[in-house]
This record gives C-alpha cells, structure tokens and sequence, in this order.
C-alpha cells in the first residue's frame, strides 16, 4: 500500500507542537524540585506525560476548529480562542483545581 500524501494535516502538527511544549514547560516548571529531591522521576514524568496529552487535545482541537472556519479570518481567531478557554477550563474542572476556594 503506498502513501503519496506525506504531508500532516494542521491539526495533527497542532498535536505534536502541543504535546512537546505542554510536556516541556512541565519538565521545566518541575525540573528544580527534581535535582532537590522533592519529588521522584516517576511523579515528574506522570506530571509532564498528563500535561502534553492535555495541551495537544487543546491545540489540536482549536487548530481543527479553526480550520473549519476557513477564510474567515476573525470568526477562526474567535473559534480558537473560545476553544482554547474552554480546553483550559475543561483541564482545571477535571484535575481538581479550584480557584474560588
């Protein structure tokens, strides 16, 4: 079976550039109480994989809404950013963040 369209939709490369930034920034954010010993590799990894799974569903979704919306260029900007918001929203119900507490 051959493969002539080698090329990634946007929101499959929305994907990946989610889950490497998501998953970096988490590293990062971690990275100090790791060398100190405050928390494991284990924990720090679990933490980093969760963080790019959650920041390539919401990268990935708002790029293939956006696309939908196809030349049209301030109902795609509107699209991605109220996706966007919502992703974030959806993450923090579902971790157990609260702000109002």
């Amino acid at each position: 079976m051959s493969n002539t369209y080698s090329q990634l939709s946007p929101a499959s490369r929305a994907l990946l550039v989610g889950a490497m930034v998501g998953g970096g920034a988490s590293v990062a954010t971690q990275w100090k109480s790791y060398k100190q010993g405050e928390i494991e590799a284990e924990m720090m990894v679990s933490k980093a994989t969760k963080s790019a799974i959650q920041a390539a569903a919401i990268s990935g979704l708002t790029t293939y809404a956006a696309g939908k919306m196809a030349g049209r260029p301030v109902l795609s900007l509107m699209t991605i950013l109220a996706a966007g918001a919502a992703g974030l929203y959806l993450v923090d119900q579902f971790s157990g963040k609260n702000h109002h507490e």
